[in-house]
């Protein structure tokens, strides 16, 4: 399956969540939840997004053998940093985007509805995302699925992410 095609799924699931919220009623009075429902959301999409700029530069320092421009699929099994908490960090953020788009609506069709993306994405993820790995990296891969989890919610992940990148010893510019 082609980049093309994936950044198509997950543009796709954030455009349709945000077309549900635009065009379905508001169930949830204003007044009640506002002041719940924009900070959680806002604290959603800024936790995806740091999984996807880890995840991304994590790939782009470690899963090259020769330094590539552009987006390009790792030729290196990537165990470090944020991957060695997780398989799936950019895929986890994308779900947590999701969802952070439809708290930020405010209206319950479109948090619900992106409830229900967000299990068709874990689907395509451990369907699609797992197989297409295994392909490219084999037994390798299936022996760091023994001793990872596909995703993981925590904070110590994020410093290991954050840390593994710090440690610049090539002193390149990511």
């Amino acid at each position: 399956m082609g980049f093309a095609w994936k950044f198509g799924f997950w543009f796709g699931s954030w455009g349709s969540i945000i077309a549900v919220g635009l065009i379905s009623p508001r169930i949830i009075p204003w007044s009640t939840f506002l002041y719940l429902l924009i900070p959680a959301g806002a604290g959603l999409i800024l936790y995806g997004l740091m999984l996807n700029a880890l995840a991304g530069k994590t790939l782009k320092r470690y899963g090259h053998m020769e330094i590539k421009k552009g987006i390009r699929k790792p030729d290196r099994l990537v165990t470090e940093g944020i991957y060695s908490c997780m398989r799936h960090p950019a895929q986890f953020g994308s779900i947590f985007f999701g969802m952070g788009i439809a708290l930020l609506t405010m209206k319950l069709i479109a948090i619900l509805y992106a409830g229900w993306v967000s299990m068709l994405a874990l689907y395509f993820i451990l369907s699609i995302e797992e197989r297409e790995t295994i392909e490219l990296f084999g037994e390798r891969y299936c022996e760091f699925m023994k001793n990872r989890k596909p995703f993981t919610f925590s904070y110590r992940c994020l410093q290991v992410g954050f840390a593994a990148l710090k440690n610049n010893p090539k002193g390149e510019n990511i």
